[in-house]
C-alpha cells in the first residue's frame, strides 16, 4: 500500500488493479481501498476523479473505434501540446483504446480546470478587491529578487517579498480606516493609531489590528497570518458585517497564527512553526537550569515565548531540571525538557499539553 502516497490522478487511472476494482467492485477490492484512504487522506480525492473518469470511459459507445479515438487524441494533444513533456505517437500510442478514452478525458478535464482558474478568479481575489475598490489607489509591485521595504503615509512600514503587490488609498492618511490589499507576501510593523484600524485584505481573509508586527502570506487559494508582538483579530471578508464578526474572528497573541483555506471555507489557529522570543535582549545564560523546579522552567517558556504551556503540577511537583539550554529553538528546548524529565508534549490549537509519570 506504501507506494499509493505519491500517487497522482494519472497514477490512479493506469494502475491495473485500480482498474479491477472499478470494473467488478469486488468486496475484497472494496476493502483494500477504503483501507487506502484511510491510510492516506490527501488521496481521496484523485482516487475519486480516477473512478469517475474510468466509469465515464464504460460508458463510451462501443463502436468508437481506435482511429476515431487517435484522431480526437491528436486533436486534444494539439491543442495542450506547449505544456507537454513528450507528446504521444504511433499508430496507436503504445495504449490500449481504453487508455487513450480515459486519457481524452482526463486531458479535457485538466484544459477545462486552468481555464476555469484563468476565467473565474475568486471572488475575493487581489484583482477584484482592487478594481471594485470606491477610492484611487497606488499600487507597488515587488518585481526584483530581493525583499522590497515600504513605508506608508501614516508610517507603518512593510517588507514586501519578492513577487508580491500591495495597493492602497492615495489618500490613505485621510481616510477613516487603513486599508492595504495584498498578494504574495509581506511583513507588517503597523504604527499605532486606536482611531485608524489597520485593516489587510488577502484572498478572502481579513486581519485587523491598531499597532503590531505580524506577516501575511497569500498563497493560491490559502492565506497565514503569523503575529510577532501585539495582537490581530482575522475574519472572514463574507462576514465583514459587524455581527458575525464578532462571533466568527479569532484573536491571535504572538507565536500564534491562524491559517485560512478559501476553497473549503475554514479558518483555524495554530501555533507558528518556529517560535521567537519575546524578548530579543535575552541572555542564553538565561535558560542554564541547575536544579529548577520544573514549574520554574515552564513559567519561564511560557513567558518568554508567550505560548500557554498546560500540566498536571501535583504530578510533576517533584521533577527538577539541571541541563543548560541556550540559543536552540523553542521546540528543541521543549524536547530537551521533556526528555530529562521523562514527559511528553503535543500541541493543540495554541496550546502545549504536556503528560508525564512525575518524578521520584
Amino acid at each position: 500500500m506504501k507506494k499509493y502516497k505519491d500517487y497522482n490522478l494519472e497514477d490512479f487511472l493506469f494502475d491495473e488493479k485500480f482498474q479491477q476494482w472499478v470494473r467488478s467492485g469486488s468486496p475484497e477490492q472494496v476493502s483494500f481501498w477504503r483501507n487506502l484512504t484511510a491510510a492516506y487522506p490527501d488521496k481521496k480525492a484523485e482516487l475519486e476523479q480516477a473512478q469517475a473518469v474510468i466509469q465515464s470511459w464504460q460508458n463510451q459507445p462501443a463502436s468508437l473505434s481506435e482511429h476515431e479515438l487517435n484522431q480526437e487524441i491528436n486533436r486534444v494533444m494539439q491543442s495542450t501540446e506547449p505544456v507537454l513533456e513528450q507528446p504521444l505517437s504511433g499508430p496507436a500510442y503504445g495504449l490500449g483504446w481504453w487508455k487513450a478514452a480515459a486519457a481524452i478525458i482526463l486531458l479535457v478535464g485538466v484544459s477545462w480546470g486552468i481555464w476555469q482558474q484563468q476565467s473565474a478568479p475568486a471572488a475575493y481575489s487581489y484583482e477584484k478587491l482592487t478594481e471594485a475598490s470606491a477610492v484611487p489607489l497606488r499600487e507597488i509591485v515587488n518585481s526584483k529578487a530581493s525583499v522590497l521595504p515600504v513605508t506608508l503615509p501614516d508610517g507603518s512600514r512593510i517588507t514586501l517579498s519578492e513577487n508580491s503587490r500591495i495597493s492602497y488609498s492615495t489618500q490613505f492618511d485621510q481616510e477613516a480606516s487603513r486599508e492595504v490589499f495584498l498578494t504574495g507576501e509581506a511583513f507588517f510593523e503597523v504604527t499605532k493609531n486606536p482611531k485608524k484600524p489597520f485593516l489587510v485584505y488577502a484572498n478572502g481573509l481579513i486581519t485587523r489590528v491598531v499597532g503590531t508586527s505580524f506577516t501575511v502570506r497569500s498563497a493560491g487559494a490559502n492565506v497565514s497570518v503569523r503575529v510577532r508582538s501585539g495582537q490581530v483579530a482575522v475574519y472572514r471578508m463574507q462576514e465583514a458585517d459587524p455581527k458575525a464578526r464578532n462571533a466568527e474572528q479569532l484573536l491571535l497573541t504572538p507565536n500564534q497564527q491562524a491559517t485560512f483555506s478559501e476553497k473549503e471555507n475554514r479558518l483555524t489557529r495554530s501555533v507558528v512553526e518556529n517560535p521567537v522570543l519575546l524578548q530579543k535582549e535575552l541572555q542564553p545564560a538565561v535558560f542554564h537550569f541547575d536544579n529548577t523546579p520544573i514549574s520554574d522552567v515552564f513559567g519561564l517558556l511560557e513567558k518568554t515565548y508567550g505560548l500557554p504551556i498546560v500540566y498536571d503540577k501535583t504530578v510533576l511537583k517533584n521533577c527538577y531540571l539541571t541541563v543548560p539550554l541556550s540559543n536552540e529553538p523553542f521546540f528543541t528546548k521543549l524536547d530537551i525538557v521533556c526528555r530529562t524529565i521523562g514527559a511528553t508534549y503535543q500541541v493543540y490549537d495554541t496550546q502545549i499539553v504536556i503528560a508525564g509519570q512525575g518524578c521520584d
